[in-house]
C-alpha cells in the first residue's frame, strides 16, 4: 500500500468500530435468539448471549483494541505500535465479526 492510504487509515481508524456495529444492526433480524459464545470439550454450551449483546461484544472489542495502541502515542511514550498494527487490529477483528455472523445466521 501506499504512505498515503496508510496515513489515511491510520488517521480514520477509529472508524473500523462504526463499520461493524453498522454490520451488526443490520444483522441483528437474521440473528437467533440466542447466541452460544462458548463450549466445553464435549460439545456442550456454557455461556449464551442474547442478540442485542452480540451486536456489540466484537464493536467493544475494537474500540477498547484501538484506544489501548493509540493511547500510548497520543502520550508521546514509546511508540510500541505504529500505524499498521492497528489498522490491522481493526480489520481482523472486522472479519472476525463478518465471520461469526456468517456462522449464526447460517444456521
Amino acid at each position: 500500500m501506499s504512505k498515503r492510504v496508510m496515513r489515511y487509515l491510520y488517521k480514520w481508524g477509529w472508524m473500523f468500530p462504526v463499520i461493524t456495529f453498522i454490520i451488526n444492526i443490520f444483522a441483528y433480524k437474521y440473528l437467533p435468539e440466542s447466541i452460544p459464545l462458548q463450549r466445553d470439550a464435549f460439545g456442550n454450551i456454557n455461556y449464551v448471549v442474547s442478540k442485542l449483546e452480540f451486536i456489540f461484544f466484537i464493536p467493544v472489542l475494537q474500540l477498547f483494541s484501538y484506544i489501548a495502541i493509540k493511547y500510548p502515542q497520543a502520550k508521546e511514550k514509546k511508540k510500541i505500535f505504529h500505524g499498521t498494527y492497528d489498522i490491522a487490529a481493526g480489520v481482523i477483528l472486522l472479519l472476525f465479526d463478518i465471520f461469526l455472523l456468517y456462522v449464526f445466521i447460517r444456521k
